[in-house]
This record gives structure tokens, C-alpha cells and sequence, in this order.
């Protein structure tokens, strides 16, 4: 598995795919606590230099969780041009929607387009989460929100487990970030092709939110993921690869 030196940090991400010329690259950009892990379904099944990173102190990526979405922005910034990409497709989850947001509004002049799952333009997080997590606890009743209603209970109980392996820091940095996040009144500048994913049963960035990055964003497209909750990527893989697939083709 491949790691690049970003400013004296020792980042891991994955690559898949072609790097043909003919073909686009397409970047992914987990969510709060997550990882380059999140994008298995995308990396394996999409066509074209397909790269996920494991933001600083995620997954195998030194360094630490920032408590800003802007410190996530420059970071990916960094990372893109530490690869040498001059333009490539952004595709971003949850709080890494969020940063692919932000991402567009200071650095579009290097994005061929967007992909932006699960988020919103303001990010807020329960008080009582924050507070759990600030007494170094894991805040695992919030899995039960983040897949669609019938889940079972085996894939809840997994999450779980997965949630208690990340440090209850990293997740305190990446609420924190999220709940700082507010661009609602920027969005109408974002000026780049836009296709904005949702699960139908997503409990934790309202379809009401990417309802509103839809209207507010003039190159866009919106698509409800069904029988999907927060983890739209995860949950309807095909669903949500057909669409990435049919926006980038598009492009």
C-alpha cells in the first residue's frame, strides 16, 4: 500500500484502476473517523485512477485529527499536488462532503467535477456527543443512525466494533470540525459540476440538506440513494457507483 510524504507527514491512501490519459482520476475523502477503508466497494468497481487517502491520524495516515474542515481542505489540496494531479474528480462523505465542499470554493480551478455523499453545507453535532467524546468515550449509540431503518443487527454490531477501534480524539477532532462547518451562504458560489448523493433514510445529514446544496449549487445533480441511511456508499454500492460512474462519464 503506497504512502507519500505530505509536509513531514508519513500519509497512507490506496490506488486502484488505470492511470491512463484517457481516462479521469477520481479522489475520495472519508468521513469523521473513517478511513481510505470506506471507498473498498468504489475503489474495486469504478473505472479510472481511482485514489482514496487516509486523512492525518485516520487509518495508517501519521499525524493528527484537525478540529477544522479548513485544515482538512488544505491537507487534501496538499496531498492532491504531492501526487502531481493537475485535475481530477472530488469525491467526498459525510465530512469529507463537507471538506469537497469547501475544497471547491478555493481550489475549483483543479476539479473536472464533485461528488459529494451524505452532508451539507452547515455540519452540526449533538452537544452530547461532543461532551461524551470529551470525556474520551466512544459515542456508539450513533450507529443506529447512521444506516437505514431495516438494518440488521449484525451489520449495526459490526459498526460498532469498527467505531471502538478509532481513538475517541480522532472523533472528537472530526465533530468538532463539523460542527464549526457552516457555508450555507457561500454554496451559491460553488461553480463546479456537482452530483449530490443522499440515502433515502439518512438520519444524520437530512436529505433536506443536500436538498439544499441542489438548489443552491447551479451545475448540480441530485440523487436519493433508497433503503440507504449515512452510509450510502457502503449500504447500495452498485446504486451509488452507477451514478458516480454515469456524473464522471458525463464530465
Amino acid at each position: 500500500m503506497p504512502y507519500i510524504d505530505v509536509n513531514g507527514r508519513r500519509i497512507h491512501y490506496q490506488e486502484a484502476g488505470s492511470a491512463e490519459p484517457e481516462q479521469r482520476t477520481i479522489l475520495f475523502v472519508h468521513g469523521a473517523g473513517g478511513s481510505s477503508e470506506k471507498w473498498q466497494d468504489q475503489l474495486s468497481k469504478l473505472t479510472g485512477r481511482l485514489i482514496a487517502v487516509d486523512l492525518p491520524g485516520h487509518g495508517k495516515s501519521e499525524g493528527k485529527a484537525q478540529d477544522s474542515v479548513a485544515a482538512y481542505r488544505e491537507f487534501v489540496w496538499e496531498f492532491s499536488q504531492a501526487l502531481g494531479l493537475s485535475k481530477f474528480v472530488l469525491v467526498g462523505h459525510s465530512m469529507g462532503g463537507g471538506i469537497t465542499l469547501d475544497f471547491a470554493l478555493h481550489h475549483a480551478e483543479v476539479l473536472e467535477g464533485m461528488v459529494v455523499a451524505d452532508s451539507g453545507a452547515r455540519l452540526k453535532v449533538n452537544p452530547e456527543t461532543l461532551a461524551v467524546l470529551a470525556e474520551g468515550k466512544h459515542s456508539v449509540g450513533n450507529v443506529k443512525y447512521m444506516f437505514a431503518l431495516n438494518t440488521p443487527a449484525q451489520v449495526l454490531e459490526q459498526a460498532a466494533r469498527d467505531m471502538e477501534q478509532v481513538p475517541p480524539p480522532v472523533y472528537l477532532a472530526d465533530f468538532q470540525a463539523c460542527d464549526r462547518f457552516n457555508i450555507l451562504d457561500q454554496v451559491k458560489n460553488i461553480k463546479v459540476p456537482t452530483l449530490i448523493l443522499c440515502g433515502q433514510d439518512d438520519l444524520m445529514t437530512l436529505p433536506k440538506f443536500s436538498e439544499y446544496l441542489h438548489q443552491e449549487i447551479a451545475d448540480s445533480h441530485f440523487v436519493i440513494i433508497p433503503n440507504a441511511g449515512h452510509m450510502a456508499m457502503l449500504e447500495q454500492p452498485e446504486i451509488v457507483n452507477q451514478a458516480i460512474a454515469e456524473f464522471v462519464g458525463a464530465l
